[in-house]
């Protein structure tokens, strides 16, 4: 049949979809595909306005972003996101059910290819967006015209995502503005009355005129931002923690009587007036624009190295969600910050919602006080029965000893400060040189200060040792007499059995000292001297010859006294601190003392360290800050030290030492390799690994008290809705087992189903084998024998267990 041309037979268009309309159904309408598609348009959209509006959007869980360090040069910087839930500006909840990979490296040459100017761009953003990916191809009713391709349609359409990389990051207007309006309205006080003249109308005027101005001084105007711009244009992962925000003004207040009302007016500045500007890119209320944002930003990627050789990955600030689950288990938590309304408060000013507040103001405001007192009082607050401290004005001290206690000391007072107190018991100012002199008490007059001063005087001189300077005080006192024991005018000659001087000493004549000289200055005898001093036995100064090594003379004293210096005849001896050897030590030589030919003791010799039976010595120069290192290893020969396993009789050991000879062996009480099936009375496995789906869980047969690997049952019922999908990406992941569904090839391969008569298969497990175009497979042990599968071929087989023989049965290909 030839090719149509005109109208006949040709299928009308589809009809636009509607997001606000659903469809009437009416008994004997006939429906056709444009309804169901309006239906689901319209089911799609309420859900994604309810989910938008409602709650917002953000990362709801997981959706971790990391960029590992490449394990060579060669290998390109890859960045993985974790699995995990969000909600897209546009209303979608996106799922990433497995760990995604990419080769940012890839990407970058990809952009430079395109752009150069893209090289010197310090940060790209990570995005998330919703998608839909179709399968299941079925045929379909074929029209004129048509070739084989439009013959067949996808049955199913999934929910998906998309990840991509981007230089700027996504329009973030509704989420600035958000932060700073709730830091804004946190910032307005609540008192116990408002400000004179303000009205709820008033305070909502303000409210809109402050969060206008303090969304554009955090952040300038978000709704200004265009995509595209570039990164240092737009704020990325903000911290508001790091953001300066205008305080609300000190007249701006709520009263605590209206404080629902009030905060009511503040929200509804944000839902009527501001929210929906800011909601602008995301739609679809009142309408979605040209340009939708609809990518919510993950991460943002420093494209320069940090100093550990990896890229930082920074996710802090992105917007997220709590759910409602843990907002309520904070809010209930939150009361145990509370103070206890039993607790005692003071305060500057009274406050009629703290009832057991002091208020200061109240209880000093007519006291003539300038201190306070802490008073012990009993306490029934609440029926509770004990004491309590409360702060009370304390009592200025008279003077004479009236008004009791306790008081404290101020400015003009009728009597100075007694003795007792602390005080000088004076109010007389002192004069010149005027001191404070204590009087021994006398009588029934206690010991008191007055103003005395200090006088010179001659006193009698004291036979014998004596203090440097005698005082008088039991004449005339206050007045204090003091007299040196001797003259010491410039024309007196006092005697000093010692003298010590730190600076010059000049004598005229001749000086005859008796005792010690001590010289802390320059000490110039005659003409400098070109050698060491020393002393002869009468005491004069002489100069000291070197040692020279005569122990003889040394020991007949022959003068003069000899001295140590560089270049000597002879070593230093060990009785003046030496070793009495000149000889230079070699390489692992140590000073050893021998047993000396004379009486006067032991010699210094040097001796070598050598390996010994079961020693080994060496000496080791240190590359770090140079040096040596003796090391002494005596590990070798002997008898082994014996290993015992710690335990008892009522907890055995878990390790056994058993020592023969030289070696000791080590072993557990039962075998604990990965082949192994060791007994334990019991196990508790506080980290299990992750089940990547092939691996049986493990169960416990009460027949034997043994842990065994268990098959899972067959859902009762059926087909639970969801099919699980394997991708097979190695030769010997080639391999069907009872927890499979869909199994799509990424490497070719050859797939052997398994023996039913084996067991293993559940009775109906449905298997479908997806080829893709570079991964063919052949498949055998098929009712229909084998299938060679290529380019984008599959099957579907069933387990048909209870046929004679067990046999898969091939029920579907494409």
């Amino acid at each position: 049949m030839g090719c149509c041309t005109g109208s006949a037979f040709t299928p009308a268009p589809a009809a636009a979809l509607d997001p606000l309309q659903r469809v009437n159904y009416t008994f004997g309408m006939v429906l056709g595909v444009d309804d169901f598609s309006q239906e689901h348009a319209y089911l799609a959209a309420r859900d994604e306005r309810a989910l938008r509006e409602t709650i917002g959007y953000g990362v709801i869980t997981g959706l971790g972003v990391s960029a590992p360090k490449p394990a060579s040069s060669s290998e390109g910087q890859q960045v993985r996101v974790a699995p995990g839930l969000a909600l897209t500006p546009d209303g979608h909840l996106v799922g990433v059910a497995a760990e995604q990979c990419a080769n940012l490296q890839t990407w970058l040459d990809a952009e430079k290819a395109k752009d150069a100017t893209t090289a010197t761009r310090p940060t790209v953003y990570v995005l998330l967006r919703f998608a839909e990916a179709s399968g299941s191809p079925v045929p379909i009713p074929g029209e004129p015209c048509r070739d084989e391709s439009a013959l067949s349609a996808d049955a199913r359409i999934a929910d998906s995502f998309a990840l991509d990389f981007a230089w700027a990051p996504p329009d973030a207007s509704e989420d600035l503005a958000l932060r700073a309006v709730v830091a804004w309205i946190r910032g307005i006080k609540v008192r116990s009355t408002g400000p004179a003249g303000q009205t709820l109308a008033s305070f909502q005027a303000d409210v809109e005129r402050g969060l206008r101005e303090a969304i554009t001084t955090a952040w300038g105007d978000p709704r200004q931002s265009t995509p595209g711009m570039p990164a240092a244009a737009t704020p990325a992962l903000p911290e508001p923690s790091q953001v300066s925000l205008p305080a609300p003004p000190k007249e701006l207040q709520i009263p605590r009587a209206e404080v629902a009302a009030y905060y009511a007016a503040a929200f509804e500045v944000w839902t009527r007036l501001l929210r929906g500007g800011f909601m602008a890119h995301h739609g679809p209320v009142p309408a979605a624009e040209p340009v939708a944002e609809r990518a919510l930003l993950l991460a943002a990627i420093d494209l320069k190295l940090g100093a550990d050789g990896t890229r930082p990955v920074r996710m802090l600030g992105r917007p997220q969600l709590l759910h409602l689950r843990l907002l309520q288990e904070w809010l209930l938590r939150d009361g145990s910050q509370d103070a206890p309304r039993e607790a005692h408060y003071v305060l500057g000013k009274g406050d009629d919602e703290l009832d057991h507040a002091q208020d200061l103001l109240a209880d000093f405001a007519s006291k003539d006080h300038a201190m306070t007192r802490i008073d012990i009082v009993p306490d029934t607050t609440d029926g509770g029965s004990g004491n309590k401290a409360r702060i009370v004005p304390a009592v200025k001290w008279p003077g004479g000893g009236a008004g009791g206690g306790p008081d404290y000391y101020g400015p003009a007072m009728t009597q100075p400060i007694p003795v007792a107190d602390g005080g000088t018991g004076q109010a007389v100012a002192p004069g010149t040189g005027a001191l404070l002199v204590g009087r021994a008490a006398s009588g029934t007059t206690p010991a008191r200060f007055e103003l005395g001063m200090l006088a010179g005087a001659a006193l009698t001189k004291p036979v014998g040792p004596s203090p440097n300077i005698l005082v008088d005080a039991t004449t005339a006192a206050p007045t204090i007499r003091l007299d040196t024991v001797q003259d010491i005018g410039p024309g007196a000659s006092p005697d000093f059995a010692g003298l010590d001087l730190t600076g010059d000493l000049t004598v005229g004549g001749n000086a005859s000292v008796t005792g010690n000289l001590s010289v802390d200055g320059e000490l110039v005898l005659g003409e400098p001297l070109s050698s060491l001093l020393a002393t002869d036995d009468k005491g004069v100064v002489i100069a000291a010859r070197p040692w020279d090594g005569d122990e003889a003379a040394l020991a007949a004293g022959t003068p003069p006294p000899f001295v140590y210096a560089p270049g000597e005849k002879a070593p230093v001896r060990i009785e003046d601190g030496g070793t009495g050897l000149a000889a230079r030590p070699a390489e692992m030589q140590v000073l050893i003392g021998v047993k000396g030919a004379t009486a006067r003791g032991g010699d210094y010799a040097l001796a070598t360290l050598v390996n010994g039976k079961n020693t080994e010595v060496s000496l080791t120069q240190l590359s770090r800050g140079g040096g040596l290192e003796l090391s002494i290893n005596a590990s070798g020969g002997g008898t082994a030290t014996q290993v015992v396993a710690a335990g008892n009789a009522s907890s055995p050991p878990s390790l056994t030492a058993v020592p023969a000879g030289n070696v000791v062996t080590i072993n557990t009480v039962q075998p604990l390799h990965p082949a192994a099936q060791p007994r334990f009375n019991r196990l508790n496995l506080t980290a299990p690994p992750l089940n990547d789906g092939n691996i049986p869980p493990l169960g416990w047969d009460p027949a034997t008290n043994e842990i065994v690997r268990t098959v899972p049952r067959p859902t009762a019922g059926g087909d639970p809705g969801q099919w699980r999908v394997r991708y097979v990406r190695s030769l010997d992941e080639w391999r069907v087992t009872d927890e499979d569904h869909v199994l799509v090839g990424v490497v070719p391969g050859r797939l052997s189903m398994p023996d039913l008569r084996r067991g293993g298969i559940s009775e109906g497990r449905v298997i479908v084998i997806k080829a893709t175009p570079n991964a063919p497979v052949g498949i055998v042990n098929l009712d229909i024998g084998t299938i060679n599968l290529d380019g984008a071929a599959s099957i579907t087989a069933i387990a048909a267990t209870q046929m004679d023989p067990p046999q898969w049965l091939v029920i579907g290909r494409s």
